[in-house]
């Protein structure tokens, strides 16, 4: 069989972390001082939550966690590395997923144990088991054992969420260290989960008001994408300096999206304020919008949500145009009645958390965001990108734009009522919409997309469920194919 993987330029691979091959990791991959800190924290005992928004590098900095340990502490550290992308913990509750998570568990145990040649784990269904296991092996090893769960908590499923908490608490000991990536608005945490109590919450925003702020941008530029460094570095308007910090600040800190938007800016022949201009408006009206659409299938009962979510955004980004602002000071009243669109506006990256109180010229108090510069010059006179506007952007002190409750044109938007628990609607979409496209910057090709028909497995759901042996039985497709596949339904479903 000929294994015909899709094209290379089709940057999944860099615009995920968890689907980088491991021995590429340190090539792609970047991270400031900060960051370094916070994977020693991970290293360290007890249990710890990263929260962090689609993109934000949760799950770069566990894979880089996992690889430290198993260099620089092998002697004394056994560390797991599982990602939570499995179908069956998205549509189970109770019993049910207990017993699909403590076999996934036991299967990723087993496996790194097989892996380092230490022996082998027994696959069970129970928690007790688990445990049991869990702490036998660690004092046979002599190591403490370091659990990374990825992916742990999905924006459209909050119920199966308690028991992964309660599971995430009774495995945590003294030789047993638990940690997992969350999502911003993660709150249904279970009665025996107390997050101030049971897990050190780490939030991992690249804050633009820190003074290395530019340097992970920079590195990521200089390692990822050389000739634009060169094209920076003789440029008659910018440095790499100025280019990290208004490029980075323009995607309010993500990476994913910094990557994408190189990926545009490599097009160019020269990089100055006119391409950066040209790409900040194609990641609005090609990448950001569109990935409300992406997201909308994702959300379960919360996919009402997202028409509201976009009036919501045209609100805040209008009015902070208008003022010559980047950040939005939202009244609490509006952070309780409209929680959930907040958290689908900082998931999807138009809107990142930056002050959890702070006061409000017209009385009261506030959350302080900062809002993505794309979709801000997309609203602003002119939308033209200036060395003027750039720094006004990235060095202004003007005071935030204020949105309380009693504004006129947000109390004229329709928030529905969220329905019942349901399964996602993105499971129910055909494989054709996995296309190469806006939406699926990702996606598969026309031929991956109509073997995949041809062989019956016609839905997303399908092609989740189906066994690797299945899709392997495909003409034309092997192993490459294959990862490729499961990186964009899983992308798709998790993303």
């Amino acid at each position: 069989m000929v294994d015909e993987a899709d094209p290379p330029e089709d940057s999944g691979l860099l615009l995920a972390a968890e689907e980088c091959p491991r021995d590429d990791f340190e090539k792609y991959h970047s991270f400031a001082k900060y960051e370094r800190a916070i994977i020693q924290r991970i290293i360290a005992h007890g249990p710890v939550l990263l929260r962090g928004g689609r993109g934000s590098g949760k799950s770069a900095l566990l894979i880089e966690s996992y690889l430290q340990m198993k260099r620089d502490y092998a002697s004394s550290i056994m560390p797991v590395y599982i990602s939570l992308r499995h179908l069956p913990l998205l549509r189970s509750v109770g019993a049910e997923y207990e017993a699909n998570f403590c076999r996934i568990l036991s299967l990723e145990v087993n496996k790194e144990l097989r892996r380092v040649d230490l022996g082998t784990f027994p696959i069970t269904k129970d928690v007790g088991a688990l445990l049991q296991a869990l702490e036998a092996n660690a004092r046979l090893l002599n190591r403490r054992i370091v659990l990374l769960f990825d992916d742990a908590a999905h924006i459209g499923r909050e119920r199966p969420l308690e028991d992964f908490f309660d599971i995430f608490r009774t495995i945590s000991t003294s030789r047993v260290s638990c940690k997992a990536s969350i999502y911003p608005g993660v709150t249904k945490f279970g009665v025996r989960f107390d997050v101030f109590n049971d897990a050190t919450v780490i939030d991992i925003s690249r804050d633009e008001r820190k003074e290395d702020f530019q340097e992970i941008f920079i590195e990521i530029t200089r390692k990822r994408f050389p000739e634009i460094a060169k094209k920076v570095v003789s440029s008659r308007s910018l440095d790499l300096d100025s280019f990290g910090k208004i490029m980075g600040r323009a995607v309010t800190g993500n990476l994913r999206s910094f990557v994408f938007a190189c990926n545009i800016l490599q097009e160019f022949s020269a990089v100055g304020y006119p391409e950066l201009t040209k790409c900040l408006l194609e990641l609005s009206m090609n990448y950001f919008w569109p990935l409300l659409d992406e997201v909308a299938p994702k959300l379960g009962s919360y996919e009402v949500l997202v028409p509201p979510s976009s009036e919501v955004a045209h609100l805040i980004f209008s009015r902070c145009a208008r003022r010559g602002v980047p950040y939005a000071l939202i009244h609490r009243d509006v952070m309780q009645r409209m929680s959930k669109i907040f958290e689908i506006l900082e998931y999807a990256g138009f809107i990142s958390k930056r002050e959890a109180s702070r006061a409000m010229k017209s009385g009261g108090r506030g959350v302080v965001y900062s809002v993505n510069l794309c979709n801000l010059l997309e609203m602003t006179s002119g939308r033209r990108l200036t060395s003027d506007l750039a720094s006004q952007w990235t060095e202004g002190t003007e005071e935030p734009y204020e949105l309380r409750y009693s504004n006129n044109a947000l109390s004229q938007i329709d928030i529905p009522s969220p329905g019942p628990e349901q399964d996602l609607a993105i499971l129910r979409k055909p494989i054709s919409i996995l296309k190469k496209s806006p939406i699926y910057p990702y996606g598969l090709t026309e031929d991956k997309i109509e073997r995949l028909e041809g062989a019956g497995l016609t839905t997303i759901r399908s092609v989740a469920e189906a066994e690797d042996s299945e899709i392997l039985r495909i003409n034309m497709v092997g192993k490459a194919n294959l990862k490729r596949i499961r990186d964009v339904v899983f992308q798709a479903i998790w993303m």
